[in-house]
């Protein structure tokens, strides 16, 4: 019995150092940005997702416009206000013309930005994006930093 407890103990910390080396091996977890076209009403097809900073309902496409590898890169900007923050992202040439082509074709109708799988902004589409885009979520500059960080890591 003794050993059978031996056993499992050292079997239990050899799983907790093996999940731990793999933490530090990896380091923190990039935020994962989606673009997705979405709309105001429910349709066929189409995800309701609520808009974190507002309560507001959006409808997504299941397609991405444009994700991570999309992206050159990220900087953090100021946002409205003093302590609020943006991030600014530039887009690969394959996603400037991705995004031209989505966005011209939804023009007046939202854009859902999408971070770790949740909406934090669904602008209205008012012009063609191309190159680049600002993330307008009035992030903390902590919140920020980690998802410019977490895009230009790849």
């Amino acid at each position: 019995m003794r050993h059978l407890r031996f056993t499992l103990v050292v079997s239990m910390l050899v799983v907790l150092i093996i999940g731990l080396g793999r933490n530090v091996m990896s380091g923190p977890v990039a935020p994962k940005l989606e673009v997705r076209l979405a709309e105001n009403e429910p349709g066929v097809g189409l995800t309701e997702a609520t808009v974190q900073s507002s309560g507001k309902k959006v409808y997504l496409h299941g397609e991405t416009v444009v994700s991570d590898p999309d992206v050159v890169q990220a900087r953090v900007v100021q946002g409205n206000v003093a302590s609020s923050f943006n991030v600014a992202i530039v887009f690969t040439p394959s996603g400037s013309e991705k995004m031209a082509k989505a966005t011209e074709a939804h023009l007046n109708r939202p854009l859902a930005i999408l971070i770790d799988g949740k909406v934090i902004a669904a602008p209205t589409i008012r012009s063609r994006v191309t190159d680049s885009a600002v993330i307008n979520g009035d992030f903390t500059k902590e919140q920020a930093d980690a998802i410019a960080a977490g895009l230009n890591s790849r």
